[in-house]
């Protein structure tokens, strides 16, 4: 079961990146933006869709405790003892409440509504929350919902316009929003991660795979960046080529995105560092593959930065892939730039993991 988690996580945040782009285009004047349409059933089943992706937590817990209580005290125990559970309660109240509203075409403040108080039971739901409550609570959400906004956007304008007219018009202010967008999600990640983290831990997190998942998170963010340039700034020059598709180059950044999300799901289904204890610990000399796939954790032990050759000439690499992501806006090949953003991931993680010594 614990396999089936990061893909149900990165589904719901699919879906609820849908959705948001869905209510914050409503909000957006018609002469401001391609021409957009997501089909009625397709919402609809999105809202039915956050419901069934949320409760694979819950069937988590509630197989883990089946044996000791039985299948049905279990299960009431986890969904109204625990705050996962309470918190799915009022998530599927609303869910419902959004189904109902976009079935009859209801309005977009009641669509907005019901949107913001899903989001907010999803910061409720999350790990922050049972560490600081109501701090907890609001960096999650605050978080979440500035993510599914940026990337709602982009997967409604990018996988579902049906033109280029007005791309001028919908660059103009939805650069300045994924700016802000940013701002909010890395201000607000900061503090999640302080909530699972001692501050100067970060280095040492890395022996533990929660640790290397978060690194793989933040690395996969830089080349979200640099497609964010090409869209917001370099492809405003090229809008008016007859040749030039600006809506491949936002599905690109998507895609990188979508490795954001995967890896932020994974790390639902990971123990933070100040849970693991010495009890899983294997042997004190790990191997270089060991130690890359973080199946080695070592307790009490200090993690440096001890640049070599090798990892030196991997992040001389990963640079170079990062600038080919750029050349390849000049020769017009998105799949070329999707391959570069991916290899650049993997070069930069491989130089800093070879990069890193570790001191018991």
């Amino acid at each position: 079961m614990s396999y089936l988690i990061p893909f149900t996580e990165f589904g719901q945040y699919i879906l609820f990146s849908l959705l948001a782009g869905h209510v914050v285009l409503l909000f957006v004047p018609e002469n401001k933006i391609p021409s957009t349409f997501i089909s009625k059933p397709v919402l609809l089943l999105c809202t039915l869709g956050i419901i069934v992706c949320t409760f694979a937590p819950i069937l988590q817990a509630v197989l883990y405790y089946k044996n000791s209580f039985g299948l049905l005290s279990a299960t009431v125990s986890v969904i109204t003892g625990f705050q996962i559970g309470r918190a799915w309660i009022f998530l599927c109240l609303f869910s419902l409440f959004l189904w109902v509203t976009i079935y009859v075409n209801g309005s977009k403040f009641f669509r907005a509504q019901w949107l913001l108080l899903m989001i907010f039971a999803i910061g409720n739901a999350g790990h922050a929350a049972s560490l600081a409550f109501w701090p907890g609570i609001l960096a999650h959400t605050i978080h979440f919902l500035a993510m599914t906004i940026w990337v709602g956007l982009l997967l409604n304008v990018g996988w579902f316009s049906r033109d280029r007219d007005k791309w001028p018009n919908f660059l103009r202010w939805f650069t300045p929003l994924a700016m802000g967008c940013f701002i909010i999600i890395v201000i607000s990640g900061f503090f999640l991660m302080f909530f699972v983290m001692k501050s100067g831990q970060y280095l040492n997190s890395w022996q533990v795979p929660y640790g290397r998942m978060l690194l793989l998170k933040h690395i996969s963010i830089i080349p979200v960046l640099a497609f964010a340039f090409i869209n917001g700034f370099l492809s405003k020059k090229s809008t008016k080529l007859s040749n030039f598709n600006p809506r491949t180059w936002l599905r690109a950044e998507s895609i990188i995105l979508m490795i954001v999300f995967f890896c932020t799901g994974v790390l639902g289904t990971l123990s933070p560092p100040y849970e693991v204890s010495s009890g899983f610990s294997t042997a004190a000399k790990p191997t270089w593959m060991d130690w890359l796939l973080a199946k080695n954790i070592i307790p009490f032990s200090k993690v440096e930065l001890a640049p070599t050759v090798p990892s030196a000439i991997l992040m001389l690499i990963s640079l170079l892939f990062l600038s080919l992501i750029l050349l390849s806006f000049k020769k017009t090949s998105v799949a070329f730039a999707i391959v570069f953003a991916i290899s650049f991931i993997l070069t930069i993680y491989l130089g800093l993991m070879y990069s890193v010594t570790i001191t018991i």
